[in-house]
């Protein structure tokens, strides 16, 4: 009987695959496409953009307001751009 344990399976999983003529690829730090400063102030506009989308969709046309939010969120995430504080820990 084959030992199924946790451990023998997380051992299993974790072993390299020894696969003959494909080279095991190693994982690479993300490098982003664009530098610090481009995607800081890409981050400042579109955070600009969402709270006036805000302020329309609040105070004036709801669709107007809904376009510039989602076209803020749109062109950050294009840029790669993304607050997260658990990413700022190593800096």
């Amino acid at each position: 009987m084959a030992d199924n344990t946790l451990d023998t399976q997380l051992e299993q999983l974790t072993e390299p695959a020894n696969t003959p003529g494909i080279p095991d690829h190693a994982a690479t730090p993300y490098t982003p496409v664009f530098n610090d400063t481009v995607r800081t102030v890409i981050y400042v506009v579109t955070l600009v953009a969402s709270v006036i989308g805000l302020g329309f969709m609040s105070f004036g046309s709801p669709e107007i307001g809904g376009f510039i939010s989602t076209a803020a969120g749109i062109i950050a995430a294009g840029f790669g751009v993304a607050y997260n504080p658990v990413r700022m820990a190593g800096k």
